[in-house]
């Protein structure tokens, strides 16, 4: 159960991540094609990228997640990241994410 948690806890800090790197692509990038944005996420750094977010947040104390998540081993974290980032595609992610976005602000 405590794991499933972590993984819960991880895949949310990943799409809280592509979010915050693509509203940052936006601003910073504007007259750039998506797909160059695109590129600029998903760079050959994007999990050591991703790891150092998910660790900083680890490290705030949020009233919203539990105790015993945000206490875990680093080595509870570190084998639920490597299995996360052998199944999760980056691509299909932040794919689904500006999808939803555009039918959201109706593009």
């Amino acid at each position: 159960m405590k794991e499933l948690a972590v993984k819960l806890f991880i895949v949310g800090k990943i799409n809280e991540w592509i979010r915050k790197r693509i509203l940052e692509e936006e601003i910073v990038s504007k007259g750039k094609a998506g797909a160059e944005k695109l590129q600029n996420i998903l760079d050959e750094h994007v999990w050591d990228n991703i790891e150092k977010f998910i660790k900083s947040t680890k490290a705030k104390d949020n009233k919203f997640i539990p105790n015993f998540i945000e206490n875990l081993t680093e080595d509870i974290l570190e084998g639920v990241f490597r299995e996360v980032k052998g199944m999760l595609d980056l691509r299909d992610l932040l794919e689904s994410i500006l999808t939803d976005e555009k039918k959201a602000i109706g593009i």
